[in-house]
């Protein structure tokens, strides 16, 4: 899979925010995470599966860094984290904010609410989707 977006691209989205260590993994990864919202939307692609329109390939590049931000300010690359609310092990410990556990309401911690909104300004996600 080729990812949406280069370092080069998220340096100029992260505009004063250094681009990290491992940023290009992060990449990829958000490229899959962006993938799996896409399921469904329609826009012409290229030979490579990149799309041809600018404004639909530069909405897709930022949801891909903002996506790539979330993961590396989460520290959860693989989403196991969002799945408790407290866990301890030895002198470590991890714990999900109390007010979404006492609500009751699961709001999934994998997507970015900022790679969602860029995808669905620019039309490439329902407005009314639901994000598991």
């Amino acid at each position: 899979m080729v990812a949406y977006a280069t370092t080069g691209d998220l340096a100029e989205f992260l505009n004063t925010i250094p681009v990290w260590p491992g940023a290009e993994r992060h990449l990829e990864q958000a490229s899959e995470d962006i993938d799996e919202l896409l399921i469904g939307a329609v826009y012409d692609v290229d030979a490579n599966e990149l799309p041809t329109d600018p404004k639909v390939k530069a909405a897709i590049i930022r949801a891909t860094c903002a996506q790539a931000h979330y993961i590396r300010e989460c520290g959860d690359e693989t989403g196991g984290k969002s799945q408790f609310t407290s866990v301890h092990v030895g002198s470590m410990g991890y714990s999900r904010n109390r007010l979404i556990s006492e609500s009751g309401t699961r709001k999934s911690s994998k997507y970015s609410d900022r790679a969602i909104a860029i995808l669905r300004v620019e039309r490439l996600l329902l407005v009314s989707s639901r994000i598991y």
